[in-house]
């Protein structure tokens, strides 16, 4: 449910979180990503970081500064004084990837579980190569950053190829890095070397976090993702994947990136024209503080 109040709740003596709903909804996301925009562009006093993510936003602040009632006062007015969000600046970017790859099928047979491939295409009611046609058909919604360096969580723009596969039972103690993972409707990239449960289907040559920020792409910064990227998908060979990874190790790779902006009201509206909810309210949701 979207609620029809933020609740806010206290994370420590130093930060709040902003819960807009109990639900995985792009629309809702659209209205943490605003917010989070004017507060980067406005700041109340004593603001320090802001971390956008699916449901919710995160605030950080000097306590030595502002008091919490104060800066939630700010807050809730800011969101009082939010109209619908029209646009958001979005980049699109096109992200290369081997599916059903060696790596994977490695790391399954490592941990004595199903290839991972295989399990996934069996959960959707698919084949293997409809799993990778789903995958490659629409964009994807970076909703937030987090987890681990570099790691995103991103969901299927278009309802009708949204597909996934609940995380292992076990987590594994290790993944190798880049490796493509859906954890129930989460699809993302495992940035590094980390242990992880998602079910592994693919392998991207790119880097999406690179601490000796060797490429263009990261001078800014090692993390490639931000929340509000729309990810497409493209299937490479592995002759091509191997080729790819040459220029990035190089530094010379062409990251593939269109800075754009997203027309979100539209996107509310094709929703609706397919029959998908854009948003399913609660209204007995309050300012609660907890």
């Amino acid at each position: 449910m979207i609620y029809h109040r933020p609740i806010f709740r206290t994370m420590g003596d130093t930060a709040l979180n902003i819960e807009f709903g109990n639900e995985t909804s792009i629309a809702l996301n659209f209205r943490i990503l605003a917010l989070d925009i004017v507060l980067r562009a406005h700041p109340p006093n004593g603001l320090l970081e802001t971390n956008p993510q699916v449901r919710s936003l995160g605030i950080v602040y000097n306590p030595l500064v502002t008091m919490r009632d104060k800066l939630t006062a700010a807050l809730k007015e800011m969101i009082a004084s939010q109209d619908g969000v029209k646009t958001l600046p979005s980049r699109r970017m096109t992200i290369p990837a081997l599916y059903d790859d060696p790596w994977s099928r490695d790391c399954a047979e490592a941990f004595g579980v199903r290839d991972n491939m295989e399990y996934i295409a069996e959960f959707n009611g698919m084949t293997p190569g409809e799993v990778i046609e789903a995958h490659t058909a629409c964009d994807y919604w970076v909703t937030g950053v987090g987890f681990v360096p570099g790691a995103f969580m991103s969901y299927a723009m278009d309802p009708r190829r949204r597909i996934g596969a609940p995380l292992y039972r076990t987590p594994r103690s290790w993944t190798p890095a880049r490796l493509l993972n859906f954890g129930g409707t989460t699809s993302t990239i495992y940035p590094i070397a980390v242990p992880g449960g998602g079910q592994l289907f693919g392998r991207t040559p790119i880097n999406i976090f690179e601490p000796e920020q060797k490429n263009a792409v990261f001078r800014h910064g090692p993390v490639l993702a931000r929340a509000g990227d729309r990810h497409r998908y493209r299937a490479v060979s592995r002759a091509e994947y191997d080729d790819i990874r040459a220029q990035v190790e190089a530094g010379s790779y062409q990251y593939q990136i269109e800075e754009d902006s997203f027309d979100c009201a539209q996107y509310i509206a094709w929703l609706d024209s397919l029959g998908e909810p854009a948003e399913k309210r609660d209204a007995q949701s309050t300012w609660a503080l907890e």
